[in-house]
C-alpha cells in the first residue's frame, strides 16, 4: 500500500513516525524533462509502505526495491537513472536523467526538527549527506465566502496538497471539507484576528460586499503572496472606493488580484475554482514559493 503524500512535510513526518526501519530518497539533480524537481523526497519503510513518489511509475517499482536493500545493509546509495545510468533496461520516457540519494535511517533528531518547522509555518534545511536543500512549509489557501465557489475553491486546493483555511458566515460550510481550520463569521466589522504568511494566499468570495473591507485590510496588513477578490470589473472599482474609504493606501489595495482566475468570464462554481487556484499555483511559482 502507497501513502500519497507529496509535500516535503508528509513525507518527513511518515519517516519521523515510522515505528519500523525506513530510508528517504532525495533528487539530488535533474537534467533535462523530469517528473520531480530537485530536492523531492520520498521515503521507504522496511515493509515497503511509501510516501511520495519521484517518477510517474517508470523508475520508482526500482528505487523502493535499491532502497530495500540500502535498508538491509544500512549503505547509502546514489542512484542514477536515464543517460549514464548503470540500468540499461529502465529508461525515462521523458528522456532526461535524475540523480537520487538513498539514505537508510536518517537522523531522527533532523526529522523531528523539520517537521516542528513546518508545524510552526517556518522553512526547513535539510542535508544528507553532502546534500542541502531548504524545504518550505505547505502553501495555505484562507478563502472567506459563502457558497458553492468557495465549496469548489476549497475541494480541489485541498486535492492540490493546499492547507485550507475556511471562513464564512455559513456555520456548515466547512462540513465534509477536511480543512484545516474553520471559523464561523458573524460579525462583517470584526473578523477573527489572522495573521497571514508568506507562503499564504487569500481569496474572497463574496456576493455580499458588507464582509470585505475588514477581511482585505486585515490581508494587506499580512504576508500573503496573494491577494484576490471574486467579482467584476465594476465591483471591484467599488471595493477600492469602500478601502480607501478605510484609510488604506492605492499601493497597498493594488495588491489585489481582481477579478480573479487566469480565465477571465468564469460562470460556473467549478471552473471558477479552477481558473483562480490555477493563477494561485502560477504566483507562488513566479514568487519563488514552489
Amino acid at each position: 500500500m502507497t501513502a500519497h503524500f507529496d509535500h516535503p512535510a508528509d513525507i518527513l513526518s511518515f519517516a519521523h513516525e515510522a515505528e519500523q526501519p525506513c530510508a528517504l530518497i532525495c533528487v539530488t539533480d535533474i537534467r533535462g524533462g523530469a517528473m520531480r524537481a530537485k530536492g523531492a523526497l520520498m521515503a521507504v519503510r522496511e515493509d515497503g509502505e511509501v510516501a511520495g513518489y519521484i517518477s510517474n511509475g517508470c523508475v520508482d517499482a526500482d528505487i523502493i526495491y535499491q532502497t530495500k536493500s540500502a535498508l538491509k545493509d544500512g549503505q547509502v546509495r546514489s542512484l542514477k537513472y536515464g543517460e549514464g545510468s548503470p540500468f540499461k533496461d529502465i529508461q525515462l520516457p521523458c528522456g532526461g536523467t535524475i540523480d537520487l540519494l538513498v539514505v537508510p535511517h536518517p537522523d531522527q533528531d533532523m526529522l523531528g526538527e523539520a517537521t516542528l518547522k513546518f508545524a510552526t509555518r517556518q522553512s526547513a534545511k535539510l542535508t544528507f549527506e553532502d546534500f542541502t536543500w531548504e524545504y518550505a512549509p505547505k502553501l495555505r489557501l484562507r478563502i472567506a465566502g459563502r457558497g458553492e465557489a468557495v465549496r469548489a475553491l476549497s475541494s480541489q486546493a485541498l486535492q492540490s496538497g493546499f492547507d485550507v483555511h475556511l471562513q464564512s458566515p455559513e456555520a456548515d460550510m466547512h462540513n465534509d471539507l477536511q480543512v484545516v481550520k474553520f471559523d464561523h463569521l458573524t460579525n462583517p466589522a470584526a473578523p477573527p484576528r489572522h495573521n497571514d504568511d508568506a507562503w499564504s494566499a487569500v481569496i474572497l468570495m463574496f456576493h455580499d460586499h458588507d464582509w470585505e473591507t475588514a477581511l482585505l485590510s486585515q490581508a494587506l496588513a499580512g504576508d500573503a503572496f496573494y491577494i484576490g477578490a471574486m467579482g467584476s470589473i465594476r465591483t471591484h472599482e467599488l471595493r477600492i472606493m469602500a478601502l480607501k474609504n478605510a484609510g488604506l493606501t492605492a499601493d497597498n489595495i493594488g495588491r489585489i488580484k481582481a477579478p480573479i482566475g487566469l480565465i477571465p468570464f468564469m460562470r460556473d462554481a467549478n471552473l471558477l475554482a479552477l481558473s483562480t487556484l490555477a493563477e494561485v499555483v502560477k504566483t507562488a511559482q513566479e514568487s519563488g514559493r514552489l
